[in-house]
Parts: structure tokens; C-alpha cells; sequence
């Protein structure tokens, strides 16, 4: 069994921004990782709602997902399924003392992929884990300039 992966960020934000920007499936395009994140099946973040990733690195993969529970602005859970390993991803959203947010990402996997070892499988999750959430930031802190300069 793959190992937990876990990864947090704080960001000067409210919670509900952070929440919003992590909805934005677009901050992981354009960077020659992400070929497609789109979603496939019902409503965009609902319960049920279906999602595909197609992946160019650090391993080429399609992920499917689905969206597991919501409970805006605090979490959002995904199973997501790729290389014969499912993962279950938390994503939770929480203020920070400073008056930013944190965002915290757990993802526990199971399965056994036929195309790479278990070591490459951990990588590659330990790699989309952190993506995640720094392009969030990214996209977070660009806005944030952007309003603080008027544009």
C-alpha cells in the first residue's frame, strides 16, 4: 500500500477565495503537465460530478475523478482513479491566525499500477498533491495584485 501523501499552504486570502481559486480548473493548464482538466459528467463541483485530467508529466496518465462530498467553503473530497491505483483526496479549507486560509491536502491511495513502479507512483502523487495547491496559490496571489492594482 502506497504511502499517505499529505501537503498544506497558507495563503493571504479568505477562505472563500481559496476555496474558489482551488475550483478553477484552468490554473493547471497552459504549463506542459495538464493536457486536459475538464469535467465530463454532471454539474462542475457537485456531488457525483465527473472529472478527467489527461497528464503529460511527470507521467503520462488520464485520471478519472469524481466528486465525493462538498461542503463549501471548507472541503471538497475526490476518488480519483489512474495507472490501477484510486486515490482518495481531503481538501479542507480553514483560517489562518494571520487572517489568511490553509489549505491542507491529504490523498490515500490504493491499488497497484502494471506500468510503474511503486516509488514513481508515489512521486507522481506527491507531485500532483503539491501542484495542486501552488498553482492555487498562484492563481490566488496574481488576482490578489491585480485587484490591489486596480486592473
Amino acid at each position: 500500500m502506497l504511502p499517505r501523501v499529505e501537503y498544506s499552504v497558507t495563503i493571504p486570502v479568505s477562505v472563500d477565495a481559496a476555496f474558489h481559486a482551488f475550483q478553477d480548473l484552468d490554473r493547471l493548464l497552459h504549463r506542459g503537465i495538464y493536457q486536459e482538466a475538464s469535467f465530463i459528467e454532471g454539474k462542475p463541483w457537485e456531488v457525483g460530478s465527473r472529472l478527467r485530467y489527461v497528464v503529460i508529466k511527470p507521467v503520462k496518465a488520464t485520471v478519472s475523478a469524481v466528486v465525493n462530498s462538498l461542503s463549501p467553503p471548507r472541503a471538497i473530497s475526490l476518488l480519483n482513479h489512474a495507472l490501477g491505483v484510486t486515490a482518495e483526496q481531503h481538501v479542507t479549507f480553514g483560517p489562518d491566525l494571520q487572517g489568511g486560509t490553509r489549505v491542507r491536502i491529504t490523498m490515500d491511495s490504493v491499488g497497484e499500477s502494471t506500468e510503474l513502479p511503486e516509488s514513481a507512483v508515489h512521486e507522481a502523487l506527491n507531485f500532483f498533491t503539491r501542484d495542486a495547491l501552488d498553482t492555487m496559490v498562484t492563481l490566488c496571489n496574481r488576482q490578489r495584485k491585480s485587484s490591489a492594482s486596480g486592473k
